[in-house]
Formats: structure tokens, C-alpha cells, sequence
């Protein structure tokens, strides 16, 4: 028996895990500049741990091209299950969204439930969503949940 809808349950799939994979990435860049500010700015006592914190910085860059591969891959796989028929350049704008999405969600989940970051979570996350619609090539929509039922093959979907 086929599966008719395991293309969209791949999709969604896929949308979790390179916008996590880009969320690793991102905070992996984030490690790298922290290690380098600490050196530069005399934090660190580079005549005792100079080569530890130099192996640490080049295991950092290896990490972020690791993950980049990885969340490259997943785009690519996710943009081809389409046929390729959403907006390749939406590429970087995707990705970008992806993890201010995220960023902003973590910052959220920081502070003491500050409602106007929840807002502006929430905010970035429609811009998400719309910016993978075009990229995929499926019906634009700014609802999280409206795009899942589009992706499953969903029809005459209200917005909500």
C-alpha cells in the first residue's frame, strides 16, 4: 500500500530539522566568536592554554561546516521533493528566517514570558512560514497551522 502523503510528512519533516540543524549552526558560529572575543580581550591565559583554545576554535569551524552541510542537504532535498518548482532564490531568505525564528523563540522562552517577545516570535515565524511557501512553490500562507494542512494536500483551507 502507498503512502500518498508521505512526500508532505518528509517535507514537514525535513522543515524541522534543517531549521534546528541552522539553529546548531547558529549557535556553533555564536561559540567561535565567543572563544576568539575571550583571547582577544585577555580572558583566557594564552601562556598555559594557548594550544587547547586554538584546537577548540578549529573544532568550532569544523562543526559549523559540518552542520552547514547537513542543514544544506535537508534545503536542497526539501526543495527538490517539489520538483523544484518554488523560488530557489528564497534560498537565503529562508534560512535566515529560520533562525531568527528560532532565536527569537529561545529568547522568548528566556526571558519571564515577556508578551512582546512572544509577539515578535510569533511574528518571525509568519515570515518563516510564507518565505518556505514561496521557496517550495505551494500556496503562500502565513499560518503555521493552514500550511501544514496545505502540505498534506489540504483544500479550501481558511486562514486563521
Amino acid at each position: 500500500m502507498e503512502n500518498k502523503h508521505s512526500t508532505d510528512g518528509i517535507a514537514e519533516d525535513l522543515i524541522r530539522s534543517f531549521v534546528q540543524v541552522a539553529s546548531a549552526e547558529m549557535h556553533a558560529k555564536t561559540l567561535l566568536e565567543k572563544r576568539v572575543s575571550e583571547l582577544e580581550n585577555g580572558l583566557i591565559d594564552l601562556e598555559t592554554d594557548l594550544e587547547s583554545q586554538l584546537q577548540k576554535i578549529a573544532d568550532f569551524k569544523e562543526e559549523i561546516i559540518t552542520l552547514a552541510e547537513v542543514r544544506r542537504t535537508d534545503m536542497l532535498y526539501l526543495f527538490e521533493l517539489y520538483g523544484s518548482r518554488g523560488d530557489k532564490e528564497k534560498w537565503c531568505t529562508v534560512k535566515h528566517l529560520a533562525m531568527a525564528m528560532m532565536t527569537a523563540f529561545e529568547a522568548w522562552q528566556a526571558s519571564d514570558h515577556d508578551e512582546v517577545l512572544l509577539s515578535a516570535a510569533l511574528t518571525k515565524n509568519k515570515l518563516f512560514i510564507k518565505a518556505i511557501t514561496q521557496f517550495l512553490g505551494v500556496e503562500i500562507t502565513e499560518c503555521a497551522a493552514c500550511f501544514a494542512d496545505i502540505i498534506k494536500g489540504g483544500e479550501n483551507v481558511d486562514e486563521t
